[in-house]
């Protein structure tokens, strides 16, 4: 039986570039050439727009919305 050579690898880089607004970007290229481009924003607000109902801590305001997704 002949031996495979192992894969090497998904072919998925990803860097942190800061934009000149100051932001941070987390940047996803493929390896079919594509990117994927995610910035930073202020943790606790993103929990607001994304439907935390109570003020809290992040942690608090993140596990209210990540354990009620699906249900």
């Amino acid at each position: 039986m002949p031996i495979k050579a192992k894969k090497r690898g998904l072919g998925l880089e990803m860097r942190t570039i800061e934009g000149q607004d100051g932001r941070s970007h987390l940047v996803f290229h493929t390896a079919r050439g594509t990117y994927h481009v995610f910035a930073e924003v202020e943790a606790k607000e993103a929990a607001r727009q994304c439907g935390a109902t109570k003020e809290g801590t992040t942690h608090q305001m993140w596990n209210e919305i990540w354990y009620s997704e699906g249900t």
